[in-house]
This record gives structure tokens, sequence and C-alpha cells, in this order.
């Protein structure tokens, strides 16, 4: 088992342990590490993967185990009419019987079943691999509505503030009415886009929160940023470690063992199996010892079914295996390329067009309060402001999200 599996399993089954009021205790602010704790802890999903891994645990205790003894008690020539005593019995005998499995039977057994194992803690892997990105997501996409609120807060404080500067000129009588009227209608509009950023960002935490497995939505809140840290990935590398890593890929790659070693199972059971016996025998008032051996004759069934499908089973392992890697590779290129779409769109906010924003809006607002423009021109300059720090935030949210995508390809957290 790989380092990165085992850190996964490991997260899963610390979870599995904790209490199931540790939700409902913590602090109605959720961060992304809290939220994916919680996720491990209580998704029905990870749960049923769980218990999965401790059923094949059982089966190889199962696996394991011998044949169990027999004892064969034989009465013969009974005497039915007459004396019906114990000592009239002409013959009486018990034997003890073990079962001899040829062929390896129990070792290829055990093998399979670790095999097995192996599969479900894989298998196990993969789903919190994706579970947790499902996570992640919703947990960017609540940041990022919480910050939607932010901008369109400040706007409204902003605009409150220029409503306030035309109230004092309307009072000193440098403006007419209507002029005053237009603002306040200018208002309501900023009203209405923080409510519905606030009614976005309500319902993204909640879905968030619904996908935790908890019910209560109130107070709720998404704490962290929509931060940008430029990585270094390099796509070969990121190729051979997602078909190193990748817990399907494991689970694929493991399961071409598993087919061989059912194979070699299925051929053993073929082989016959011996059942050596010994007893004490009783004829007429003599006591005597018995043994003997049990030997079936494979004549017909050699298990030829079983070989069959074990060897069709083999070919389908190593065909899946196939186009999952192909299927993995074509991700982690895709995944790739999103990223690097998503950096340079970033750049390109960071670099030109936010700090164009901020500065042509102060200008207008600075040759409103002069007396040097009119409210449209104002207007346009912070609706275009807006939308540059909105655009901004999606980029940002991009960003992330396209890290999450190269890390869903590549199975393995890339920022670390």
């Amino acid at each position: 088992m790989n380092v990165n599996l085992k850190r996964l399993l490991a997260v899963a089954f610390l979870a599995a342990g904790m209490t199931g009021g540790a939700f409902a205790q913590a602090s109605p602010e959720l961060t992304l590490d809290r939220a994916v704790e919680i996720f491990v802890d209580r998704n029905l999903d990870i749960e049923s993967a769980r218990l999965q891994v401790d059923r094949v645990r059982a089966d190889r205790v199962a696996a394991r185990l011998r044949p169990n003894p027999a004892i064969t008690v034989t009465t013969e020539n009974f005497k039915f009419a007459g004396d019906p005593s114990f000592g009239s019995l002409y013959e009486f005998a018990v034997s003890y019987s073990e079962t001899i499995e040829l062929g390896g039977k129990r070792r290829l057994r055990t093998s399979v079943a670790d095999l097995n194992i192996s599969v479900a803690e894989a298998r196990l892997a993969d789903a919190l691999r994706r579970g947790i990105a499902r996570v992640r997501r919703l947990y960017y996409e609540a940041v990022l509505a919480r910050d939607r609120v932010e901008i369109a807060s400040d706007n409204r404080e902003a605009f409150e503030q220029l409503v306030q500067y035309n109230q004092a000129r309307f009072d000193e009588g440098a403006i007419a009415e209507a002029d005053l009227i237009k603002v306040r209608l200018e208002r309501v509009q900023f009203d209405r886009t923080l409510g519905q950023a606030e009614l976005a960002r309500d319902q993204a935490v909640i879905r968030l929160v619904e996908l935790l497995g908890d019910g209560d939505y109130q107070g709720r809140r998404v704490g962290g940023e929509l931060g940008f840290s430029p990585m270094p990935y390099d796509l070969p590398q990121l190729k051979a470690i997602a078909l190193d890593e990748r817990p399907d890929v494991r689970a694929a790659t493991i399961g071409i063992a598993l087919a061989a070693d059912r194979s070699l199972l299925e051929r053993a059971r073929g082989s016959v199996d011996i059942s050596p016996f010994v007893g004490y025998k009783r004829v007429a008032s003599s006591d005597t010892v018995l043994f003997g051996v049990s030997v079936p004759l494979p004549f017909r069934d050699r298990n030829q079914a079983g070989v069959a499908r074990a060897v069709t089973g083999e070919r389908q392992a190593e065909t899946q295996l196939a186009a999952l890697r192909n299927r993995t590779l074509a991700e982690v290129e895709s995944a790739y390329r999103g990223w690097e779409s998503a950096r340079d769109q970033v750049a390109l906010f960071e670099d030109e067009l936010l700090a164009g924003a901020e500065e042509s809006y102060s200008i207008a607002i600075v040759a409103y309060r002069e007396g040097a423009t009119e409210l449209l021109p104002l207007l346009e300059a912070q609706r275009t402001r807006t939308l540059v720090r909105d655009q901004f935030l999606q980029t940002l949210f991009d960003y992330r999200t396209s890290i999450l995508d190269l890390e869903l390809a590549v199975g393995r957290d890339l920022e670390q």
C-alpha cells in the first residue's frame, strides 16, 4: 500500500472513531479542513466503503480456516427382533476423519482474501478522493458567494455615502430634487444586488452543510479565502504520479494479481482432497481398530467451469486496467490544461484589470464630487469596477477548482 493511500485510509478510520456530536458543538464557522473532517466522519457512502473493508477482512478469517473434522458412528447387523440391549449389537464403530486439502488451496484462499482487502482499501481511498473533492468544491462555492456579498456590501456603502453627499448638496440648493431622486433610485438597485448576493451565499452554505450531513444551517458561515498561490506543476511527473498513486488505478492493478490468484485457486480446486480416517470397531465381542482414506474420483467434475471463468476474469482485469490508465492520462492532461488557463487568467487580472478599474473609479468619483461630470459616468465606472472585482473572484474560484480537478485526476493533494 503506498503512502498516499495509507494517509487517506488513516483519515477515514480516525474520523470513524470521532463522536457524532462534534459537528453540533463546533463553531458556526467552517474551515476547509473542518468541513472535510466532518464529511469523512458522517458521509454514508464513505461508511459503506469502510464497512466493505471490514467485511472482506472477515472473509480472510474464513479463508485461513481448515475444513472441520468429522466423527462417524455406525452400527451393522442391528438385531431388531429379540433382546435389543447394547451388548447384542453385532458391529459397532466410531471413526474420526480429517480432510487434507491438496494443491495449496488454503494458501491460495488466503492470498485471494488478502488481495480482496487491498482492493477494498483502495476503493475506500477512491471514495474518499471523490467525496472530498465534492466537499472542497462546495466549500469554495460558499467562499465565492460570501466574497460577492462583501463586494455588494462595499458598493452599497460607497453609494450610500454618495446619496448623503447629494442630500447635503440638495439641502444647500446646489442640485435639483430630480437629481437626488435619481441617486436614491440607483441605491435601490444596490440594495437589491446585496439582497441577491446574501441569498446566494446562504444557499451555498446550505448545500455544503447538507453534504456534510447536518440539518442545522442557522448561523453557518465559511472561513478562508480564495487565495492564489502559483505552483510549479510538471505534467509528465503528474501523469506518472497518477498512474502510480490514484486509488482506482491501484485497485485495478491489484485486481490483476487478484484475478491471477483466483485462477490458480480455481485450478487447485480441480485437484482432489483426501480424507484419512481412524477409529474403533467392535465386532461381536472383539475390539478392533479401523483406518483408511477416502479419495474422490475426479472423472467428471474437475472445476472446468470455475477455471474458465477465472481465465476470462484475468483478461477482463487486464483490459479494465489498460482502459483506466488511458482515461487517467487523459484526465490529467485535461485538468492540467484547465489549470494553466485559470492561472494565466488570474495573472491577467492582477497585472492589468484590477488596478485599471480601481483607478478609473477613483477618477470618476473625484470628478463627480467636483462637479466635472454627471452621475451616469460615475455609475458606469462603478459598474465596471464591480464587474472586474466579481470576475476576478470568479477567476480565483476557477483557479481553485482547477487545482481540485488536477488533484482529483492525479489522486494526490498537490498543495502540501
